[in-house]
């Protein structure tokens, strides 16, 4: 489905308190600015219908920042505009990142040891450093340890040798058990 036009994101205009003088303005700095954000929610958050969302976020936030300081011409409504689009864009980048899925359906129930609280936060963490680790290196630690391959078998599936490709997946694991404040090697 396409993105609404920028023309229809000037709607949010008309409830707000003192933007009819500057309504004209604000439409053409939308006008300008919907092909640039269109593309920043396609290249930055994957999803080019969000768009619609920015822009009327970004809209609200000028109308209201513009009611208290009046733009000296256009080029001042299109510059607030811009930067308003910038930061939703950022704003929702940041909060997509900062979300990671925890899937607790296969884990064991925490002995009396461990709180749930440092349990998801050691989850947390794990998720963490494996998306930091190389594409090779999660694709081999989930083929041994989560398929049982061999070494042989995941050398042969990474192209690399099965020395390399262990040693590296002993670097992440290490890694994590640093993180997690885990001793001892895995036997």
């Amino acid at each position: 489905m396409a993105s609404p036009s920028p023309l229809d994101r000037c709607r949010v205009l008309k409830d707000s308190p003192g933007s009819l003088p500057i309504m004209p303005a604000v439409c053409t700095a939308v006008e300008r600015h919907w092909p640039d954000t269109r593309r920043a929610a396609a290249s930055v958050l994957g999803d080019e219908t969000l768009a619609a969302e920015i822009m009327e976020r970004a809209i609200e936030q000028a109308v209201a920042y513009l009611a208290d300081h009046p733009p000296e011409d256009q080029e001042g409504v299109s510059a607030v505009l811009s930067r308003f689009c910038r930061q939703e864009v950022g704003r929702r980048r940041r909060e997509r990142t900062s979300l990671v899925f925890i899937d607790h359906s296969f884990a064991p129930e925490p002995s009396s040891s461990y709180s749930q609280i440092s349990a998801v936060d050691a989850a947390i963490d794990a998720e963490r450093i494996l998306a930091d680790a190389p594409p090779k290196v999660r694709e081999a630690l989930m083929m041994r340890y989560g398929s049982s391959e061999s070494w042989s078998d995941v050398a042969a599936r990474t192209a690399s040798s099965p020395g390399a490709i262990r040693k590296k997946c002993k670097r992440c694991l290490d890694r994590i058990r640093q993180k997690l404040r885990i001793l001892g090697t895995p036997q």
